[in-house]
């Protein structure tokens, strides 16, 4: 028999964790052994009064010598067999049997449920198929300390809900700093939804503005390329017109060198020629004085006057030829210097066209870049998180 309460019961204790007592007897057992043996075990409950399997009745001990205990009950029924005992034979209330998987609350709440006369009888409890009988109080001693578990648990529990409690309040808190903040950072995405939504449209317009831009720089270039291709084309021409014109010119003052070296020694000649008519104007003279001695050298110096005269003539002759071929040169210079004017002033004209478009576009340039540039300090920047 097991009489220890064990004191590590468990909140969820069943009748099978308790100690319990298998002391049986038959229905004709003699109520004077059944005394003995309450006598040497004074921690017996009761008694099982049992017929194989099956359970004729049960007495506790204290009901047993409260029977002992009436006039002329140990005469009566110690001598006898333990069936005639009236708490067994027809007892008033019979025996409460629970399962062992019964657990102790629920046991405790059933015993409590009989008369009061019967609350603190043991309880028959079948153990698969033994059966055996549970003291009550060890198993209100079991109940309590069930309750001092769950009470115990309670506590923890309790403690663990205030803990419990505190974090969700500090969560709760933190929760609802999060939510401001989420709130806050919710409102300043929607700030920058909505400047990036703007800054998209900027961009968008001034793609469109860079597109019609780089559309006119497609056509300026067309014209650049076009007046510029042209006029280096009449540049060329022009240079290679103003090559041959200088080349001409060069040849022409070749010439005019040539003409010059002639007339510079007509000149000598015709300076020669009249020092020697100076000479025999002088001789002449002279002769003239002694006319009536030597009239034989006059007609020397007359004829050697004549031929000097016809040398003069020839000379002037090719001076006047000479002056002839410069007027000519000299027209031919002047058609060809006011030809190379011409070309270069249209050489002039065509480069201060390229220069005027060239500027038109640097100045379209220079607007463009500075409305781009106003238009992006102009956009709202984003706030970054």
């Amino acid at each position: 028999m097991n009489e220890t309460v064990n004191t590590q019961l468990s909140a969820a204790a069943t009748l099978a964790d308790l100690p319990y007592f298998s002391y049986q007897v038959s229905p004709e057992t003699i109520s004077e052994e059944v005394a003995e043996e309450f006598q040497r075990h004074s921690e017996l409950p009761g008694v099982l009064v049992v017929a194989g399997d099956r359970v004729i009745g049960m007495i506790s001990k204290v009901k047993f010598f409260e029977r002992m205990s009436q006039q002329f009950g140990r005469d009566l029924y110690l001598p006898r067999p333990i069936k005639l005992i009236p708490e067994v034979a027809a007892p008033k209330v019979p025996p409460l049997v629970l399962m062992a998987r019964t657990p102790v609350e629920e046991a405790v709440e059933q015993a409590l449920s009989r008369p009061p006369a019967f609350v603190y009888e043991p309880v028959v409890v079948r153990k698969g198929k033994q059966l055996v009988l549970v003291d009550m109080r060890v198993i209100l001693i079991a109940q309590a300390q069930v309750l001092s578990k769950k009470n115990l648990f309670i506590q923890q529990q309790h403690l663990h809900t205030q803990q419990l409690l505190e974090k969700l309040k500090v969560e709760k808190e933190r929760n609802q700093e999060y939510a401001k903040r989420l709130e806050s950072e919710l409102t300043r995405t929607q700030q920058m939804n909505e400047a990036l939504e703007q800054q998209e449209r900027s961009v968008r317009e001034q793609a469109e503005r860079i597109a019609q831009l780089n559309q006119r720089f497609i056509s300026i270039s067309q014209v650049l390329s076009e007046r510029g291709q042209k006029a280096f084309q009449e540049t060329f021409t022009g240079v290679n017109q103003i090559t041959r014109h200088t080349a001409e010119v060069y040849r022409l003052s070749e010439r005019l060198k040539q003409d010059v070296e002639i007339i510079d020694e007509a000149t000598h000649q015709i300076a020669e020629i009249t020092r020697q008519v100076k000479h025999l104007a002088v001789q002449a003279g002279l002769i003239a004085s002694r006319s009536g001695q030597h009239m034989a050298g006059f007609d020397f110096i007359s004829e050697a006057i004549n031929k000097l005269a016809n040398q003069v003539v020839f000379a002037n002759q090719q001076v006047e030829e000479m002056a002839n071929h410069f007027r000519h040169h000299i027209r031919e210079v002047v058609q060809s210097t006011a030809s190379g004017e011409k070309i270069a002033r249209s050489l002039l004209s065509q480069v201060e066209n390229t220069q005027q478009a060239i500027q038109e576009l640097q100045a379209l340039l220079n607007a463009e870049a500075e409305e781009v540039t106003t238009e992006y300090e102009e956009m709202p920047t984003a706030a970054v998180a």
